[in-house]
């Protein structure tokens, strides 16, 4: 069976009968006059679909008989296509998405309505709508699935319309075998990206430079999409936790660290990987020994991750280790002085998002994907180091899928060195 069909399966065992799910892929946003932002598709319809092309909609109705899913698509437009690229064929997006009811998005007005037309009733009696009412879910330019539920229920006065958001983050938190897969698959691809920004790393060069060559590499390299702007901070720029592209114009000194936080999709599974290198090849004793305590306080975290633990509790956990390793370290005097230099979560959970759904108070289980994240951000040094793993939940543990990235301090010294960068 299709993978996104177990996925659709799964989503009608949550519905109630005689029910009707209205799942949107969104629309373009107008950037500026006749210009559109790159569209990104709703990822809930993407999940149940595997389809990323924009103003389709995938429409579920169950009754107690039958599970029926209807999949509505732009009609292929040989000048349109002329314009703005390929659309999306009945053919291609029936083998995708394994739905074989596959209409023109003109249908669908009309094939609601007698959907849910009380004097219609094509399906028997629909009595449930569920939207995905997520804020930014737009059905046109100026209609949010919000609006469009105020709509529906102004016209069938038959209906109750239930937001289904939660259903689907509940399967999306629990990732199946072949998500994880291509998680590893994104892991493993990002791993190769850093090995080549390793060998183009010297003193000398600019922040921009690598992050151009991670995008250029992943493009080069099976139009590997990035997860999200890369991130590359130097020096001072190293203790900004998000160092925008735009900013990254700093060229790197000798003696300073350079952070990296970057990743690339597989499959539209988002890798999320941090790490902090000496731009010459070698670490100074500061820079070391807070280095160090990030390390330890990341391997610490990664062996605690089990099923009932919540990311709240991990984050608490993490603020004690760090405080307990910068005291050792003599980093800082008094426990309360943590607080000036961890300044972040150290963690999030990880999948077609790269902050991707769910909620942090809430205990983990096997099958969750997250990330463990400490960092340290010594600002009056211009010292910033962050350490980021990317983990799975097991039955009674968890398992380190970006294990193979190299952390160690002398590991890393030694890749340096090997790739003669600097």
């Amino acid at each position: 069976m299709n993978k996104f069909e177990v996925r659709r399966n799964n989503l009608f065992a949550q519905m109630k009968n005689n029910s009707l799910a209205l799942i949107y892929a969104g629309s373009p946003k107008i950037m500026s006059e006749d210009e559109n932002y790159p569209f990104v598709v709703n990822k809930n319809f993407f999940y149940l679909t595997g389809i990323k092309q924009e103003e389709s909609v995938l429409m579920l109705i169950k009754t107690p008989g039958e599970h029926l899913s209807f999949l509505f698509i732009s009609e292929c437009n040989e000048l349109k296509e002329r314009w703005t690229g390929k659309r999306i064929k009945p053919e291609e997006a029936r083998d995708i998405s394994g739905i074989t009811n596959i209409y023109s998005c003109q249908n669908f007005e009309n094939m609601l309505d007698m959907t849910l037309d009380p004097n219609k009733h094509m399906y028997g009696t629909i009595s449930t709508v569920y939207l995905d009412l997520s804020s930014e879910i737009k059905i046109a330019e100026n209609k949010s699935t919000i609006l469009f539920k105020v709509e529906l229920e102004d016209k069938y006065k038959n209906i109750e319309v239930n937001n289904i958001y939660q259903q689907i983050v509940n399967l999306r938190l629990v990732k199946s075998d072949d998500e994880v897969n291509d998680l590893i698959e994104a892991i493993n691809n990002t791993n190769t990206g850093i090995n080549d920004l390793l060998l183009h790393m010297h003193v000398g060069c600019f922040e921009h430079e690598l992050s151009d060559r991670f995008e250029y590499f992943g493009k080069v390299h099976g139009s590997r999409e990035l997860s999200f702007e890369t991130i590359v901070g130097a020096g001072i720029n190293s203790t900004v936790l998000h160092h925008p592209i735009k900013q990254q114009t700093k060229q790197i000194n000798d003696g300073e660290l350079v952070l990296f936080d970057l990743g690339y999709k597989y499959n539209g599974y988002s890798a999320d990987i941090s790490r902090t290198y000496p731009a010459n090849g070698s670490f100074t004793d500061k820079q070391r020994k807070i280095y160090e305590a990030v390390l330890n306080c990341n391997k610490a975290i990664i062996d605690m991750v089990k099923p009932g633990l919540s990311i709240m509790q991990l984050q608490e956990a993490a603020i004690e280790i760090l405080k307990n390793e910068c005291v050792r370290l003599k980093l800082i005097e008094k426990d309360d002085d943590i607080k000036r230099y961890y300044i972040h979560n150290v963690s999030h959970f990880l999948g077609l998002d790269t902050h991707d759904v769910g909620d942090r108070t809430q205990p983990l289980t096997k099958g969750n994907v997250i990330t463990v994240e400490p960092g340290l951000y010594f600002v009056d040094d211009e010292i910033g180091v962050r350490i980021e793993d990317n983990v799975l939940v097991t039955d009674e543990g968890s398992l380190c899928l970006s294990k193979n990235i190299v952390k160690e301090i002398a590991d890393v010294e030694a890749l340096l060195r090997s790739k003669k960068s600097f």
